[in-house]
């Protein structure tokens, strides 16, 4: 197969004693295990089994069966490099993976004729090929807590997705808003944890939070992949799980909703130039990712109904339309939008997320309090130093294209729009004013030629 790399096999299973050997070309993965247990293994989701225990309720099969599926995915996504031991590209595309994974559940029959919705789903969301193989003997699900801090299901009324990102908060913050009281999804990985523990602190109501970390660890002897290019479909499979509790304990209507706050530019996040249609152009909240998920769900009879009700807005509407302002200005400079800010603990200020962000609070005529890395607050002082302005520059040249770029070829370049041509209209000018929005922020500094 011309560009794509040998097939990585991946092995699971909850039991170590069943697991082979690991060799090239196969990983052998222990499931919701601490630690791998030898070298050329991996192991993920050891963290995970004790936070699903805190719902203190036992959990519907299938939405664990799920929750397993999404274990499998991430640790293929984290264990598989994309480089060889000497720094090759794997692939002649530098991109493209073949993965195939072996995963055991408590019930696979349901999944079987799912396997080509959910490998569409997931090579659409990371581009590399998924095949995917479901076993019986899988993990069953975890005995409830009985004692001890337990995650409150009762007085709430549905999911959100809660990353610490500004998004995110302003999400929960319209929410509460509006009397609606949703459970917080998190991935609780290192450092997002603390900044998504103090944003939590600071709202104006208590609500519950189901905060997980999938913890993947190998002993494969070179780095793990930090894209994670497939992290929002955990991320989703942690919501369906908790909802579909909600709807099983029959505390909210079905469907449940399972909100995802994302504003509508970086939901579709059109390539802002041609060579980042692949690495460069993430696809984790992409509507048409989202409808494939809904299908998944609805397949597997789970009332979970997937919702962004940002789809429509940008970041500066967002802000500017928050329902409580003055929760938002005291825990904005908690959020985090940066993409590489995990590498040094500040936010860079100089990536696209970061730029998007700070184009948004000038658009919604708001103080940007985010402490930025000093070297680049100044981004005029950016623009020069070729190294550190990649971002910026494709940011730059893709605003002064706006006038004169053909919006649906360009939205439609990192994936389908709706059929419906009101639904589709509606993301083209949203793509349209995001942008907008960017160009008259960087206009503002003299960036645009």
């Amino acid at each position: 197969m011309g560009g794509v790399r040998e097939v990585t096999d991946f092995i699971f299973h909850h039991d170590g004693q069943r697991l082979p050997q690991g060799g090239p070309g196969t990983i052998p993965v222990l499931m919701y295990g601490a630690a791998p247990l030898r070298r050329r293994t991996g192991s993920i989701g050891g963290p995970v089994r004790s936070t699903v225990r805190r719902l203190g309720v036992p959990v519907p099969e299938r939405a664990h069966d799920l929750l397993t599926v999404a274990m499998a995915v991430t640790a293929a996504d984290t264990f598989a490099s994309r480089e060889t031991p000497d720094g090759q590209k794997e692939a002649a595309d530098g991109w493209t993976r073949n993965l195939r994974l072996r995963i055991p559940l408590a019930n696979p029959t349901p999944w079987h004729p799912l396997r080509p919705l959910l490998e569409e789903a997931l090579h659409f969301l990371s581009g590399d090929l998924w095949t995917l193989e479901f076993l019986p003997d899988g993990p069953q699900r975890p005995a409830p807590q009985r004692r001890g801090a337990r995650i409150r299901l009762h007085g709430h009324d549905g999911v959100c997705l809660f990353s610490g990102g500004l998004d995110s908060a302003i999400g929960v913050l319209d929410l509460l808003a509006d009397g609606r009281k949703p459970i917080l999804v998190s991935h609780s990985y290192r450092g997002d944890a603390e900044k998504q523990e103090s944003v939590w602190g600071s709202l104006p109501i208590k609500v519950s939070r189901f905060a997980a970390n999938a913890y993947p660890e190998s002993r494969l002897g070179y780095p793990n992949d930090v894209q994670m290019r497939t992290r929002s479909f955990n991320f989703l499979a942690f919501g369906a799980l908790v909802a579909a509790t909600l709807a099983q304990r029959e505390l909210v209507p079905e469907p449940v909703d399972l909100i995802v706050p994302e504003n509508g530019l970086i939901a579709l996040n059109p390539p802002l130039t041609a060579r980042r249609i692949g690495a460069l152009s993430t696809r984790t909240t992409h509507p048409h990712f989202l409808g494939l998920v809904q299908r998944l769900f609805d397949e597997l009879g789970l009332p979970v109904r997937i919702t962004n009700p940002y789809a429509k807005k940008t970041k500066g509407e967002m802000l500017r339309g928050c329902a409580d302002q003055a929760t938002l200005v005291r825990i904005a400079r908690e959020t985090v939008s940066c993409g590489k800010w995990k590498r040094t603990g500040k936010q860079c200020g100089k990536c696209v997320p970061c730029l998007i962000r700070r184009a948004s609070f000038h658009a919604a005529g708001m103080r940007d309090p985010t402490p930025y890395e000093p070297t680049n607050r100044d981004l005029a002082a950016v623009l020069p130093r070729e190294e550190a302005a990649d971002d910026l520059m494709a940011l730059v040249l893709a605003a002064g294209r706006l006038p004169t770029t053909d919006v649906a070829r360009w939205v439609g370049r990192t994936g389908p729009l709706p059929t419906d041509m009101a639904e589709r209209q509606a993301l083209l000018d949203v793509a349209q004013r995001g942008m907008a929005e960017v160009e008259d922020y960087l206009n503002s500094l003299g960036l645009i030629p």
